[in-house]
């Protein structure tokens, strides 16, 4: 592996870091009730952060390479949706400390944002009463909220540089959103690029790109178009908007960013909001799943679609992907739908065990649920996957999300890569 500075400084604050959280326990020791143990050079580590807000995912890849998957932020009050650790902070600010507290580097830096789409709890939701930057440029929330605090190397979006798909952006999320990338565009070092479906090559290692074999980032889907699982290859899933009436074209959730981080025999599927089963009587193109799922094949770790809420989970979508692990990032008490719940926790969807993981499941949604939510392995708190070196193997750690310990509440696994 080719010795660069940057991994030489990884190594050096994780041997502090590790040193003085865990003593004189061994680096990957991990305890119940104790810190989880820093992230190690040639581990995967997959971040979902629980604050009850929204979405958001730190991933670490094996070099050290740092991307964020989401930063949202729902702070419209919802019933039941209480904020986690709590609302002393905005959650955009909880996710930038979560980072600082994890990240590998000697100072924080992102080197990839990935915003699956322009929803709220995906990027932020703004109004006037919003805090403005220090810039006075933009207001602070979700994306903009981490970037104020934090470096961004490249923001990957699915609209960039138009945004105009499928009618022009125009509205107060998005609008704060491009007055933060205009104001950071005027600062080296932040690059915007649109998502590009079928590409392995716009996600990738940073500091040791041939130190990893079997490393890969595939863009599945963005704004209708999905891969086909042949070379960058892709088609189109959503007819023409020409062909369309105005009631018909396609939502934000259906135009979501998806992609497989994949490691040696690991591989794990992200897609936003990405849409399932069509509504009653909307037309069956809306169905993005099932032309993902042909394209992608079986994963060990699925992220559950749009937060577990009454479309996604399709059986041929299940039957296809045979996740070992779901992963439910809910926050809102109508998620996860009893539905979903009841296809994932199904073998009659596709055989063999699986364990499910929800960030937030929301005391009212349990009693809704009823005996079928004890089948749950968590019910709240941050959720992180830690793929060992190589992929063969990986474990669950589900952390405290009540306060900023971080502590280790439950450990499953190890779980052997298929």
């Amino acid at each position: 592996m080719q010795n660069r500075q940057r991994l030489g400084l990884l190594g050096i604050v994780f041997s502090v870091s590790a040193l003085s959280a865990i003593g004189a326990q061994e680096v990957q020791d991990d305890v119940i009730g104790q810190p989880l143990t820093p992230w190690s050079e040639g581990a995967l580590d997959i971040h979902h952060i629980s604050t009850g807000k929204g979405n958001a995912t730190f991933v670490i890849l094996p070099d050290g390479t740092t991307l964020l998957v989401d930063a949202g932020a729902s702070t419209i009050p919802i019933p039941y949706a209480t904020a986690r650790p709590d609302d002393s902070r905005r959650p955009g600010e909880w996710i930038a400390r979560y980072i600082e507290h994890f990240h590998p580097g000697p100072s924080p830096v992102l080197d990839y944002v990935l915003l699956t789409h322009f929803d709220p709890d995906h990027i932020g939701f703004v109004d006037q009463n919003s805090p403005l930057s220090s810039s006075g440029a933009y207001r602070l929330s979700g994306i903009t909220d981490v970037g104020e605090r934090i470096a961004i190397r490249t923001l990957i979006d699915r609209g960039s540089p138009d945004y105009d798909y499928p009618r022009p952006l125009t509205n107060e999320i998005v609008d704060n959103y491009r007055h933060f990338l205009a104001d950071h565009s005027s600062h080296p070092g932040m690059r915007v690029e649109r998502f590009i479906p079928g590409r392995n090559d716009q996600i990738t290692l940073q500091y040791d790109p041939t130190g990893f074999p079997g490393f890969e980032v595939r863009n599945l889907a963005s704004n209708g178009v999905v891969w086909t699982g042949v070379g960058t290859n892709t088609r189109q899933q959503v007819p023409s908007l020409e062909s369309l009436a105005p009631e018909d074209f396609p939502s934000e959730n259906l135009l979501s960013n998806a992609i497989r981080v994949s490691y040696g025999p690991f591989d794990y599927y992200n897609g936003g909001d990405l849409t399932g089963i069509p509504n009653i009587g909307n037309p069956q193109w809306q169905n993005m799943e099932t032309p993902v799922a042909r394209a992608m094949g079986p994963v060990d770790v699925h992220v559950v679609n749009h937060h577990g809420s009454i479309d996604p989970a399709s059986p041929f979508f299940l039957a296809t992907l045979r996740p070992r692990v779901h992963i439910i990032p809910a926050w809102s008490p109508t998620h996860p739908a009893p539905s979903v719940l009841k296809r994932l926790l199904s073998e009659r969807a596709y055989p063999g065990p699986r364990d499910v993981f929800i960030l937030e499941f929301r005391e009212p949604t349990k009693a809704t649920i009823g005996a079928r939510a004890e089948q749950v392995k968590s019910d709240g708190g941050h959720v992180v996957v830690r793929v060992n070196p190589g992929g063969a193997s990986y474990r669950v750690f589900v952390l405290d999300n009540s306060s900023e310990s971080f502590t280790v509440k439950a450990i499953h696994g190890p779980y052997e890569s298929r």
